[in-house]
Parts: C-alpha cells; structure tokens; sequence
C-alpha cells in the first residue's frame, strides 16, 4: 500500500495489526470507526480515528470465527458493543492506542447479521424496524391472533449459534415474561424464526425519555421525578422477584401516550441463577479504549457505560440491586441537566469516571435545583454500594415524599377530581347511541324469543327453529364486527383460542359443524336456518354501522377527558394502581364498562376482585354471566397450550447447550426434559401467586416468589416421571377419540330418529295446522307410543348398528363431548364406561318396574357414572 502523511505532524507511521504483527501504513483517515481487514492474515480488525488533529488512533483485535466479520457499531443511541470485557484490572489505565492506522475502509456494507426475517413469522406480521444493537433488532409487527401490535426483539444470527448464549436467552427472556407490572414492558411469548430467536414484548407507541430530552432539554425537578418515580416502581417489582436489569437508562425507559413510563429491555437481566460462566465473554478481555461510550455490551449485559455503576464497571456478574439504583440516579440526573453525568469517547475513560471521580454537582448546572432532588441523586450515584439506598423501595418512599404523593392505599382524591370523573362516566353511559343499542339489542331478542315459544306452541316447529337461528347467528355477525372494528377481548381470544387448534381439533370442530347442518337439514329446517342466517347477518351489520359505530364517537369525548386526568395524576406520581382504583371506586355503580374502555377486560376483572372484598363492586355488566366463563375456559387452554410449547422451547435450547457442553445426547434430552419441566412449573407457580396477590391481597404472602433460571436452579419441583400407562390409556380414550366416538354416537342418534319418524313432526304438525286440538294429542302419544327399530345402514352387517337404537345414543354423545372440558386419565376411563353403559345397558338384562324401563335405568346409570368421573378431572 502507498504510504502517504498521517494526519499527525504529516510524517507516515505505520502500526501493526493487532492479529498478526503486520506493518501497515495509513491510507485515508476520515473521523470514525472502520473495520479494514489486514492483507497478511486476512482478519478484520476494529479502527477508531478520532476527530481531533494529532489524537490517538485506537485498534481493536475483534474475536475470532463470526464475530470478526461483524462491522462496528454505528454509534447509534441504542447500538450494542458486539463483545466487551467483563473485567478490567486497572480502569485508570486503559488500553494503550495505536498510533496512525492501516488504511481503512468506511463500513457502508450491510450488516448481515440483521436480515430482516420473513414478512410472516409464525403468527406476526412484520411491518418495520424499529432500531437494532448487538444483541439484535427490534422489529414492529402484527400478531394476527389478537390483531395487535407487539414489538419483536430477533436475536442476531452471530449469537444464534451459540448453544450457551441462546440458552441464557430463552432462560431469562422466558423468567422476565413472568413479570407483569403497568411500568414493566410485558413479554408475551418466545420463539423462533430463521434459526434465530425472538421474544414478542408489549409494543409502546410512544418515545423513550432520551428522545424527550434530546427534543426539549432538561425536564423541571417535578415531572423528571415523576417519571422516575414510575421507573422506580417497575424496577422494584423485578428486584422484589429476584431479577435486576443492569442496563437502566432514558433509552431503556418509554413513556407512552397516556404519560405511563415502563421498564424496558428486560431480555438479559440478571436473576439469582445467573452464574459467572453466563456472564463470560468470548475473546480479548483489552481493547475496551475503542469502545464507544453510549453502548451495551450485548454478551454479558454488562450495561451502558455512561450510565454503569463502577462495581459494574468491575464486575458485572458480582452486582446487586444497588447497581439499578446508580443507573437509575444517572437517569435522573440526565433528565434534571440535559446531559450525563460524565463525558467520554470511550468506554474505559467513562468507567474510569464512573469509578474514581467525583460526580459533577448538579445544582452547579441546574439553577434553582431543589436541595433535596439534588441530595437524592447524590445519594443513589455514591460510589461506595453501602452508601446508596438499600433498596428500590426506599427509593420510591424518598421520591413520594417529596412529590408528596401518598403511599399505595391512601390516595384521597380531591372533590373537583371526583367530579370531574363523575361527569365523564354519566357522559359516557348517557351516550345516546349507546342508549338506543341497548334497547334495541333487549327489544330484539325479547321480542324474538317470545315469538318463537308463541310459534313453538302453535306447532310451527319450522319457523321456531328459524327465529332461534336468527338470534344465534345475528349475535354470532355482530361479536365477530364489533370484535374486528374494536379489537373486542372475547374475540380476540376466541381467535387465538381457535388459531392455535391443531389439525385434527379443526377437523373436529368442522365435523361437528357438518354434523349440525346435517341435524337441520334431517329436522326439514335446514333452509329455514339459512334464511333467518341472512336477515340475522344483515341486522348485525345495520346495529354495528348505524348504532354501535355512532356509540363509539359519542364516547370518545369523556374518554380523552378522562385519560388526561389520569395523564396529570401519573405525572404527579401517583402509583398506577392508585389511579386504577380511582377510577373503579368513584365512577358510580355502573363503571365497568367505563373502566373496560379505559383499560381493558382483565384490570377490569381486577378492580372488580379489590372492589367486591369490600362489598362496594356494584351490579356486572349485562353479558358477564356468560362471557366471563366463556373467557375462562379459553384461557385455561390457550395457557395450557403455550405452556406445552415453551416447555417443548426451553428442552431443546437446554439439550443444545448440555451437548455442547459434551453430555452425551441421551443423558442431554433428560436432563433438559427435566430442567424445562421444572421453569414451566416455576412460572405457572409464579403466576398463580401473582393471581392471588391481585385478587385477595398481599395479606398472607411474607415474600412474593423469586424468578429462578439457571441451569442449576432448584425449584422445589421433582420432576415427573414418565407415565406409560397414561399414554396407553390416552391412546385409547384419548380427547380425540372421546370427540370422534361423541360425533358418531350424536350422527347415529339423528339418522335413527330420522328412519323412525321422531324428528320431523309431520304428523304433529298436520293435525296443529287443522286446529284440531284432540289431533294433536292424539299424534304426540303416538309418536311416543310407536315400535322403534334399530338403525339400519344399507350395506352393512344388520347387527353392527343394532345398538343405536334409541335417544340413549344420542345423551352418550352429549356425555362424551362434556368430557372433552376435562382431563385426566381417570376421568376419560369413567366417562367412556359410563356412555358404553347409557348406549348398550338395557341389552344386559337390566329388570325395572313400571313405568320405567330398561333404556331409562341405563340412562340414569350411565349419567351417573360420568358426572362422578367429571369430579376425578381437572379443567
């Protein structure tokens, strides 16, 4: 290569290459950060070349293998160091830099490490990036079984093929989606997608509070608390769960559209299980002088060194809860300045000062800073671990006492405020559109259902069966409208329940709608159904457009009004459940669909547990009787469901990482069935105390469950032993099989009461159509009175369908189908026993005495039997 002046006194000084000892002259030398590759050895290398004339140029010797292909970090806000060192012996002498440098070439390639995965990844839509760092990138999608946005978090291939670090992952992303907290960024599942992992998370349309202080500067003392104040909360809530986040910044804090700050980036925390060989790094433990300032080490979570604690600086693996208390004070002292609390290019010169220098006193650049926001962030930034607050929550009483905000459970809100709230409820039920939907909604199935019993009674069989068909499928359009246009709960989860159906429970659930237009279609109702369908479909369109839409605009008045209160009281600092509580208290009695709106169904379900322990809840909604055990049942299989798939997840990340530990693959596939048994269990544990926190109170609880990961982790849970018999009997009287025998006990019943005249009714119907009253007597008793035959299929064998042969068949199919809403190895032998007993009992010589007879004793026995086995199950 030419030689050509250095930029430092013009004199050409050539460098060796960090992987090789190859001399190189310089080229060009533009200010940045480059990754030239050494003609020598062909390996790349990092480049810094500072902005200023005579300045140190800085190289750096990336890892071997895929990490030294990986270009630099851009120096974005939110980028990531690709590897740092987890120790530095000596933070006051960092990495010596090398003089001029190789000729470097601008990294203006892209980055393969972050091609975007498919536009459809399993359930999501992806729409956009949102930003990227080491780790991965962060991507905006739609996941189509709740129509939502979610944000996914793609894993970057270069860690992709690391067994332990993708175990680490999965662990830790899985522990942190147990959390579930209103200043908490909620992860919702975890997957896979082009090799890589990803986890889903609660999308936040919003900005960080970086972003508001590079728009506006500093914050006033007061809202920079607040938000603060909020952070401290969410922050408290994961050390309370035994899980500390080492990478709190503005960046990582988002403040959403209703003034709500939640913790974010919680995928690489550090829980009790976190052991040092998780926090090692692969490659040179030097060079940490070429390392931009504003990063995360995205291999270790190390942190962000503008905002490390310096026991952090030392040692990420060795921190505690204390280190989030210094992040957090440099949050705030960056949110009360405009500015961090120490500048720097480089990483080692930021933890140096973070280590050994005194921090800047921030009422020298904030005039009229009050005395006691500045004595707190001195106090959370001290040097010395023993010297800050011990704890998150002494950090949330110090920051309510001074905005003078009450502790959990004392708010007393003002008159005006409980006025202004008043108001908007009223406003919001005297919706005059609202009004008229629910008389119309209450005139049409009243007046329906009457017309129909009336019909019924007259013998009009046919047009009875229409007008229940138009109520069912007229509420059927309208959930599925107003669940498309409002992105309605039930449907919602109606979706996700029936989008993760496996095939053969599709086909059952097609089956059994074939099955139903079979039974019409016997019944001569068929077309009838089909019609009264059309009208039901077209007045659920009118009520949605015309009413429910008119409703909709009409509400979103008090609505705003109303998130605006709420935006005040939470810059103010009060705790979100306060605000929460609030609402519920002092909205009046009909306030659950004030507070649905506000903040979805399942806060709702909590507010009404807190209200009803003190007798103040207030009359339900009107559609609570069946579409809260609707959602309940729902809810137990898709958690059930997902429960299965991330154990099926975390066996094999672990099994990954034990055979390249070297375990032998057998061994490896216990040890990690044994190892995923026992987190799904955790979490379910962890969930369900969460469940009874909210809903009976923290009375009772000494200490809330502590989120455990690590490979090592011992849950108090032994792992199930495998159950051979269970599976024999599962493939026997398994769900499926259970479903497939109810289908073709409930179509045998049909076919046979169609062969013996039982379900038309013409007789009936001929003799009401004559207003002959006596007829009509006279046809029912007959059609009761009358010889039966068996079910007769042409071409087959008379005695493989004798069985069916009364309405006994049919009651052993309903039986069947109402297992199907339990489980259990026990249960399914009752139940089948029980049906076998109900359809074939009276051809076993069962003796009765007048009037009862055969088929009626092994009715009873049957339903007996099964109800008993109902009570051995488990939902």
């Amino acid at each position: 290569m030419p030689s050509i002046p250095a930029r430092a006194g013009g004199v050409p000084v050539a460098i060796a290459c960090p992987n090789c000892d190859h001399r190189l002259q310089l080229k060009a030398a533009k200010p940045g950060r480059y990754r030239p590759r050494c003609p020598a050895c062909h390996e790349a290398f990092a480049l810094s070349v500072p902005a200023q004339s005579g300045a140190a140029f800085e190289v750096l010797a990336l890892p071997s293998g895929s990490l030294a292909q990986t270009p630099l970090p851009r120096g974005s806000a939110g980028s990531h160091v690709l590897a740092l060192a987890r120790t530095a012996p000596d933070l006051r002498s960092p990495s010596v830099a090398h003089s001029p440098d190789p000729p470097p070439t601008p990294d203006t390639e892209e980055d393969d490490e972050f091609v975007a995965p498919r536009t459809e990844v399993r359930g999501y839509k992806i729409e956009k990036e949102l930003g990227r760092g080491g780790m991965g990138a962060v991507y905006l999608a739609r996941q189509l079984s709740l129509d939502r946005h979610v944000a996914l978090k793609v894993m970057a291939k270069r860690w992709a093929c690391d067994p332990t670090f993708v175990a680490r992952f999965t662990r830790e992303a899985y522990a942190a989606a147990q959390l579930s907290h209103p200043n908490i960024v909620h992860i919702h599942d975890i997957g896979e997608v082009d090799g890589a992992r990803f986890f889903c998370m609660e999308y936040v349309p919003g900005r960080s509070l970086a972003d508001v202080v590079r728009a506006n500067g500093k914050l006033d003392p007061e809202t920079a608390v607040g938000y603060v104040l909020q952070a401290a909360r969410g922050l408290k809530h994961a050390h309370d769960r035994g899980m500390i986040h080492r990478d709190v910044k503005p960046d990582n804090l988002l403040l959403d559209d209703q003034g709500l700050v939640k913790v974010a980036d919680l995928g690489l925390v550090k829980t009790p299980t976190t052991s040092r060989a998780d926090d090692a790094v692969a490659g040179p433990t030097s060079g940490l002088g070429s390392l931009p300032a504003d990063v995360t080490g995205a291999g270790i979570a190390l942190g962000t060194p503008t905002y490390m604690s310096p026991e952090q600086c030392r040692d990420a693996a060795a921190v505690d809860l204390r280190a989030d208390i210094y992040s957090l004070g440099c949050t705030l002292y960056v949110l009360v300045t405009g500015r961090p609390p120490f500048d720097g290019t480089t990483a080692v010169e930021l933890m140096t000062k973070h280590a050994y220098e005194p921090l800047p006193p921030p009422e020298r650049l904030v005039a009229r800073l009050p005395a006691e926001v500045a004595a707190v962030i001195k106090r959370m930034t001290a040097k010395a671990a023993d010297d800050r607050f011990q704890s998150m929550g002494e950090v949330v009483r110090t920051l309510e006492a001074w905005l003078g905000v009450h502790h959990a459970g004392t708010f007393s809100p003002q008159e005006e405020q409980i006025a202004k709230l008043e108001g908007y409820v009223a406003a919001f039920n005297a919706a005059p559109a609202a009004r008229l939907r629910r008389r119309a909604v209450a005139a049409f199935f009243g007046g329906t259902g009457l017309l129909a019993v009336l019909l019924l009674f007259f013998g009009k069989f046919g047009w009875a069966c229409g007008l229940v068909g138009l109520m069912v499928q007229a509420a059927a359009a309208y959930l599925v409208l107003n669940g498309v246009a409002r992105h309605g709960h039930l449907f919602g989860r109606v979706r996700q329940f029936a989008g993760g159906l496996a095939w053969a429970d599709r086909g059952i659930a097609a089956a059994g709608v074939a099955l139903f237009a079979l039974l019409l279609w016997m019944s001569g109702v068929f077309w009838l159904w089909a019609g009264f369908g059309l009208v039901g479909v077209g007045l659920a369109f009118a009520l949605h457009y015309r009413v429910s839409c008119k409703a909709d605009e009409q509400r979103q008045a008090p609505l705003r009004a109303c998130e605006s209160l709420l935006r005040r009281l939470r810059v103010r600092g009060l705790d979100e459940a306060e605000v929460r509580l609030f609402v519920a208290r002092f909205a009046g009695r009909h306030w659950e669909e004030f507070y649905e709106a506000l903040f979805g169904f399942e806060a709702k379900l909590a507010a009404r547990a807190l209200l009803s322990r003190g007798g103040t809840a207030g009359p339900r909604e009107t559609f609570a009787a069946w579409r809260e055990p609707l959602l309940t049942a729902i809810d137990r299989a898709v958690t059930a469901r997902m429960a299965a798939r991330d154990r099926k997840l975390l066996r094999a990340v672990e099994q990954a990482r034990l055979e390249a530990e070297g375990l032998a693959r057998a061994d490896a596939a216990g040890r990690a069935a044994a190892q995923a048994d026992r987190m799904v269990r955790q979490a379910d544990h962890v969930r369900r105390a969460e469940f009874q926190r909210v809903r009976f109170g923290p009375t009772g609880h000494a200490a809330m469950p502590v989120v455990a990961t690590g490979p090592n982790a011992d849950f108090a849970f032994a792992p199930e032993p495998a159950n051979r018999f269970g599976w024999v009997v599962g493939l026997f009287v398994g769900p499926h099989v259970r479903a497939v025998a109810a289908a073709v006990l409930l179509a045998a019943c049909a076919v046979w009461a169609h062969q013996n005249g039982m379900v038309s009714g013409a007789e009936v119907t001929a003799a009401a159509g004559t207003k002959d009253l006596a007829g009509v007597e006279q046809a029912l008793r007959s059609t009761a009175g009358r010889a039966t035959k068996p079910l007769a299929v042409e071409g087959v064998p008379p005695h493989l369908t004798a069985w069916a042969d009364g309405f006994n068949v049919g009651a052993a199919g309903l039986l069947l189908l109402g297992s199907l809403c339990f489980r259990g190895n026990l249960m399914a032998l009752g139940v089948v026993l029980g049906a076998g007993v109900a359809v074939a009992g009276h051809h076993l010589g069962i003796r009765t005495v007048e009037p009862f007879q055969a088929h009626h004793v092994a009715l009873a026995v049957g339903s007996v039997l099964c109800l008993c086995a109902y009570r051995t199950g488990s939902r």
